[in-house]
């Protein structure tokens, strides 16, 4: 049977029916007095509603008071029941048809969208269901409490299921059916920026011939600078030798990836100018691109502290990071205050506490607080969900478990976010203000201010802790819950104002302008937002002298480029432990494509290239990839994860990493017109740690350290003949922990054992190591077996000696840390010897027999 035929979608038109029966009964009885019955919860207030009486009959005043046109009320409460039955059956028809055949692919696979149909049936049940109950009851001067507070109940439970089904009717129906007029439009109105921008086209047949493959790979771990300088010396050393040159592949992490990117996009920019410069003069030919003498290098020894090359550019840099932080957190709080400002005018209204005050004189009482009214819309869901969830628990059926699980998860949610809004926020206003009083010794603000005060000094020690490592890191894991708190803190302060209609926060100004700035945090691209881009134009700065960023080549102009095949490792992110044992899976860019390496890939010509709008990059390049793969900072950051310090990255927008689309699902971007977006979202997600690379359409990527940081695992997959480990990571001496890590995870995502003799490489007590490289095999699971060459970037008794008096004389060479971005000269050639001794000793290895490799003599 072929596929049924798409419905036009001028059916959409139809929902005009249920809009205009709300209209019309609204005309009849004003939305207000309806709103004031059915959220009324108990009888007094019931008739004060009815009769429409400004006293608080509740509290003993004469009832009294102009009687309301019953004829107009019943004819409005008819209207109403047509309006519910119609959003019931309208709204189950156009969702369902909208999930089936107008909404993206990514909504009909992923998500509850297919539920929504059922929400608005739902929906208007209940709204049927209340409005009978108004219709019969209206007139009684003695209305059941049982009525009343079932009324009010149900009120709430529909107001929340028309919201879900509101936002279905956007994301089903109304998106799908605007967005091939809209996104166009809004693409063209920000083409302009992309032209001034330039759009990066190039030739994918550019470069040269490619050599034959020869099985051989080299690893660059991470490390930043200190492992870039290392691996500037160490290919200068196999390059003199021919090895370099001779590799097939160049597998490269972080600080690696500053040395391998750079050698890659300057030595095709060298072979595009035909081996002379602007002027004219002759260049070394491009294998000596790390000679000491050639133009490259002298430009990267001279500009090593790269995020302060040139002038101005550090306080250039400092300047706009702190733009983009202000802005980025700028938008947190104005969702705090939004959300403040929504809770705090929902508690002083006629649903929750009309007469709501925490003044001395006439302060809500905790019986008012703790009405029943309030208590049973939370409280009865929360008890079926509890009943349902050990139903399940007891039931022998699977299927019975399957269907009944979901719906107890979310009727206990439910019951809860109820309770919090009626029960608990009113609570915390009421009795928040006189508690902060106590601690300021004056007021809230004094008492609020010394919790802020404490909250900011856990903020910035919690950062301290994360820059330093001075601290135990499990201080360092607490800076998202002190964010947290100072952002309570903050809604706080704004829901009391505005629930006491006093002081700062009181007026509407405070959405108009909180809406406004997240519509400006909206409006930039996501990744421009990050420090992604500031770190980028510092590494091709220093790495890639004379290389526009508009003009540098895609990854696709390397493919028959000469030299290793280059590929820069990163780290995909996931809330959830994968397949490797770890919150995170690999990431690579290559001249091919990119992978994710779980079984997804995508090659260039698929892969999707972004604009202004779109909110991710316009071109894919290699200084681009550079600075994803080292970013060390991230808001999300694998095996070194800080917990929920992430969060506080995030807010303070201390994140290099970035969101790049998944490859998995590269063909959801091919329509322009329902292609996703980076927006506010994913934002959001990067504040929730909810990181899903098998459903997102956006990966997020960052280090590649933060999962494996010599790249070995990911050149294992390529069953090279042999593989160069070079190994500038930041391990203390003699733990080789990044090496063992490497080897865990090759075990466990690729069956790969692998045996290497550190003995050779093992400081001895009180003493260096006899040698800084060591030699092994990888056992493949089919039984093939890759000669691995391990090089640790260390002083050992075959170290020159100027190296061994260099470090003697100035500790901690060549152990600096990972953070230390400025180094010296002196310190930069020091470690670029120690890199040319790493290659003359992986030179002197692999001429040794493969019995001394493997006894590691």
């Amino acid at each position: 049977m072929g596929e049924s035929p798409t419905p036009s979608r001028w059916w959409a038109l139809t929902a005009l029916i249920p809009l205009g029966l709300f209209v019309t009964a609204g005309a009849f009885a004003s939305g207000e007095y309806q709103t004031r019955l059915y959220f009324s919860g108990s009888p007094c207030r019931w008739i004060q509603a009815a009769r429409q009486l400004d006293v608080d009959v509740c509290r003993g005043a004469v009832v009294a008071g102009d009687r309301a046109d019953l004829d107009n009320i019943r004819t409005a409460f008819a209207l109403d029941l047509a309006f519910a039955a119609s959003f019931a059956i309208i709204g189950f028809v156009l969702l369902g048809t909208g999930w089936r055949h107008w909404a993206p692919e990514r909504r009909r696979t992923f998500g509850w969208w297919w539920a929504l149909p059922l929400v608005a049936v739902a929906a208007g049940v209940l709204d049927v269901i209340e409005t009978s109950a108004q219709l019969i009851w209206v007139d009684s001067l003695q209305p059941p409490v049982v009525m009343t507070h079932l009324v009010t109940s149900i009120a709430w439970w529909k107001w929340i299921a028309y919201i879900v089904a509101l936002a279905g009717w956007f994301g089903l129906v109304l998106g799908p059916i605007a967005a091939p007029m809209l996104r166009p439009a809004l693409r063209s109105g920000t083409s302009v920026i992309d032209r001034r921008l330039g759009q990066i086209e190039r030739d994918d047949t550019a470069g040269r011939n490619a050599s034959p493959g020869s099985g051989l790979g080299i690893c660059a771990s991470g490390g930043g600078i200190r492992s870039a300088s290392v691996m500037i010396g160490a290919f200068r050393g196999l390059s003199d030798r021919g090895i370099f040159q001779r590799a097939q592949w160049l597998h490269a992490v972080s600080g690696g990836g500053y040395a391998a990117g750079g050698w890659r996009v300057s030595s095709m920019a060298q072979a595009e100018t035909d081996g002379h410069d602007e002027s004219g003069t002759a260049l070394e030919p491009e294998e000596n691109l790390f000679a000491p003498d050639h133009p490259w290098f002298e430009h990267v020894r001279s500009r090593r502290r790269y995020l302060d090359n040139g002038f101005g550019s550090l306080l250039g840099g400092i300047a706009g990071a702190m733009f983009r932080t202000v802005l980025v957190f700028g938008g947190v709080l104005a969702a705090a205050a939004l959300v403040g400002w929504t809770v705090g005018r929902l508690t002083r209204s006629w649903a929750v506490h009309p007469d709501f005050s925490n003044g001395d004189s006439s302060a809500t009482t905790l019986d008012e607080l703790l009405a029943w009214r309030l208590i049973l819309p939370g409280l009865i869901p929360l008890v079926c969900g509890v009943a349902a969830f050990l139903a399940t628990r007891a039931a022998n059926s699977d299927v019975f478990r399957q269907r009944a699980g979901p719906a107890a998860r979310l009727l206990v949610t439910l019951g809860l976010a109820l309770l919090t809004l009626l029960v608990i926020i009113p609570i915390g206003i009421r009795y928040g203000r006189p508690l902060l009083s106590s601690l300021g010794g004056s007021d809230a603000e004094g008492g609020a201010g010394v919790l802020a005060l404490l909250a900011v000094i856990g903020v910035v020690a919690a950062v301290r802790q994360l820059l330093t490592q001075e601290f135990k890191k499990r201080w360092s894991r607490l800076g998202g819950v002190l964010l947290l708190l100072g952002l309570l803190l903050f809604a706080g302060k704004v829901a009391d104002d505005q629930a006491n209609l006093e002081r700062f926060f009181r007026g509407t100004w405070v959405p108009i302008v909180a809406a406004l700035w997240l519509l400006a945090l909206e409006f930039p691209p996501a990744h421009r937002l990050t420090l992604n881009g500031v770190y980028r134009k510092r590494l091709a700065d220093t790495f890639m002298p004379g290389v526009r960023y508009s003009e540098e080549p895609p990854w696709h102009a390397y493919v028959h480029a000469d030299g290793p095949e280059l590929v820069l490792c990163g780290t995909a992110h996931a809330s959830t432990l994968q397949f490797g044992g770890l919150p995170a899976l690999g990431f690579t860019f290559r001249p091919h494509g990119v992978t994710l390496h779980d079984g997804a890939s995508a090659p260039w010509r698929c892969f999707p290239t972004g604009s202004w709008w779109d909110g991710f990059p316009r071109a894919w390049i290699v200084s681009r990839s550079m600075a994803l793969t080292g970013a060390a900072f991230a808001s999300a950051m694998g095996r070194q994860s800080f917990g929920s310090t992430n969060s506080l990255l995030a807010a303070l927008n201390l994140r290099l990493g970035m969101w790049v689309p998944n490859p998995r699902h590269a063909d959801w971007f091919v329509d322009p017109t329902t292609s996703p977006r980076v927006h506010l979202g994913y934002f959001a997600k990067e504040l929730l740690n909810q990181y899903h690379p098998q459903r997102d359409a956006f990966v997020y990527v960052a280090d590649g350290g933060h999962r494996e940081n010599l790249g070995l695992v990911e050149q294992l997959r390529e069953r090279p003949s042999e593989t160069i480990v070079l190994d500038a990571s930041g391990d203390a001496p003699g733990t080789f922990t990044t090496l063992k890590e490497a080897i865990e995870l090759a075990g466990i995502e690729l069956g790969v054992e692998i045996d290497i003799d550190l003995a050779s490489v093992m400081p001895r007590p009180d003493d260096e190591a006899p040698d800084c490289v060591a030699a092994g095999f990888a056992t493949h699971a089919d039984g093939f077996v890759t000669r691995v060459i391990y090089a640790k970037a260390q002083i050992s008794d075959t170290t020159p000696l100027v190296l061994r008096q260099y470090a003697a004389a100035h500790p901690p060479y060549p152990n600096y840390s990972t953070g230390d971005q400025y180094l010296t000269k002196v310190e930069f050639d020091a470690l670029v010897e120690l890199g040319e001794h790493l290659a003359e000793r992986v030179d002197s290895w692999r001429a040794a027999k493969p019995e001394r490799i493997a006894t590691g003599q």
